[in-house]
């Protein structure tokens, strides 16, 4: 007797306009922690969150898309490219929509508060010198400036 196989079905990305808080938020996290695991874009979206909120006046596509916040957005960092085209087929990516839908409906502490982030493997930018982490999670370092 055969038994019947369970085969995970890709949770389609929502069919969302290009300019839609979620669709970029989940782009973002997925062009930066794709390869780190759930966790990893679960702690950048909680950080995304926390600098929106401390960027009152801007919208949340606004301050995702800041090459300064997500470099990733930058069209000559390397990962521009498959960060726009990915879709909902990439499971991981399916993940980061799931992830962005659900840090949207309220602010996660996973990163305490921190509003920046750098990859441990960058070199220290201007904006951190002095500063401490105030989290570290998956090969990152989250700040609060």
């Amino acid at each position: 007797m055969t038994r019947p196989m369970l085969v995970p079905e890709p949770d389609r990305a929502p069919s969302l306009p290009a300019d839609s808080g979620q669709d970029a938020l989940a782009r973002a996290i997925w062009a930066h922690g794709h390869e780190r695991g759930v966790r990893a874009m679960e702690a950048l979206a909680a950080m995304a969150l926390n600098a929106r909120h401390a960027l009152p006046g801007r919208s949340l596509v606004q301050v995702v898309r800041d090459p300064a916040l997500f470099p990733a957005w930058g069209p000559a960092d390397p990962r521009h490219g498959l960060m726009l085209a990915v879709d909902g087929s990439d499971l991981s990516f399916a993940a980061a929509h799931r992830i962005a839908r659900r840090a949207i409906g309220g602010l996660d502490l996973i990163v305490s508060g921190a509003n920046r982030f750098l990859d441990e493997g960058d070199p220290l930018p201007a904006w951190a010198d002095g500063l401490m982490p105030v989290a570290a999670l998956a090969g990152f370092s989250f700040y609060r400036v």
